[in-house]
């Protein structure tokens, strides 16, 4: 393969950085193939504004099954609707209205596919029968959103047919640095530690970072992460276990935590109900060790990646 097209990056800056307001603009471009390939900071959030599915696009460039699954696991973790087991398949409920100002156009989309009409209630088998067009949607939305962020001068799929020839869509300079602040915080989610997280911060980073984890085919470690800091904190302290959980139930739903409050002491006692409402995970994962330590397998399992496989 000819490397041609070549991704630009800013000079003078550091990899993943923007120039500051006033500095001189320099772009060149990187070396060693099409796109960077050195060493990356470690970042401890994804870049701002940067959505999962985002996230996953400006990694490699193609919007992919991952992204739009991530997406929707996204959706449903910020309140739009949950997803149920029912049988031998899975219930869609449609929470609130899909208000088009609250949302991407991407998502937008997707909501619409997933509730036509907005109705309050559907079954995912139903849904694949529906849901082509709309994810084609989807995925053109993506595409049209990476070039309107400055990350791609045109869409990065027209130089993918003629590739070997003609070579390949580049990224800017901003999308470079976008670039390498994904991979930084990927980095992140790889290599975390449950000594490296506050027990007070486990619950909001699980829910935030599931998406993005997803995207980077990580969900299973990362879970195990969240269960190991939360296992910690029973053994060491369970009663501040059962303080946190009271003091922000919103947040600790979001882990399943559900407190029996009969007895001598307090505890978390089955983590295996729900994810925010998203996840039924069943009763037989009794342990909020095993719950989270089984929730990535779960992910790895559901078939929403066949589903987004168009």
């Amino acid at each position: 393969m000819i490397f041609r097209g070549r991704d630009e990056q800013f000079v003078g800056v550091l990899p993943g950085q923007f120039p500051a307001e006033g500095q001189p603009v320099a772009v060149g471009n990187v070396r060693g193939g099409h796109e960077w390939r050195g060493e990356v900071a470690v970042q401890f959030q994804p870049p701002k504004d940067v959505a999962p599915a985002l996230a996953g696009t400006v990694i490699d460039g193609v919007v992919d099954a991952r992204d739009l699954a991530a997406m929707m696991i996204d959706l449903s973790l910020r309140g739009w609707f949950t997803l149920k087991k029912q049988g031998d398949d899975w219930q869609l409920s449609l929470l609130r209205p899909i208000i088009a100002a609250e949302l991407a156009p991407a998502e937008v989309l997707l909501l619409q596919g997933l509730f036509p009409g907005q109705v309050e209630t559907v079954l995912l088998s139903q849904a694949k029968s529906t849901l082509g067009r709309p994810l084609r949607g989807c995925r053109d939305e993506l595409y049209r959103e990476v070039v309107h962020q400055g990350w791609y001068s045109r869409d990065p799929r027209r130089g993918r047919l003629a590739r070997l020839v003609r070579g390949r869509v580049p990224r800017t300079a901003g999308g470079t640095a976008v670039r390498i602040q994904t991979m930084g915080f990927r980095h992140y989610l790889r290599t975390a530690e449950a000594s490296q997280i506050r027990f007070e911060e486990a619950a909001d980073q699980f829910s935030r970072y599931l998406p993005y984890a997803m995207v980077f085919g990580i969900a299973d470690r990362w879970a195990g992460v969240i269960a190991e800091v939360v296992r910690r904190e029973q053994v060491l302290d369970p009663a501040a276990v059962a303080a946190e959980v009271a003091s922000d139930p919103v947040a600790w739903e979001l882990l399943g935590g559900l407190v029996d409050l009969a007895g001598a002491g307090v505890e978390v006692v089955d983590l295996a109900c729900e994810v925010g409402g998203l996840l039924d995970l069943g009763a037989a994962l009794g342990g909020i060790g095993e719950a989270f330590e089984g929730l990535g397998d779960f992910l790895d399992g559901f078939d929403l990646f066949d589903l987004f496989d168009f």
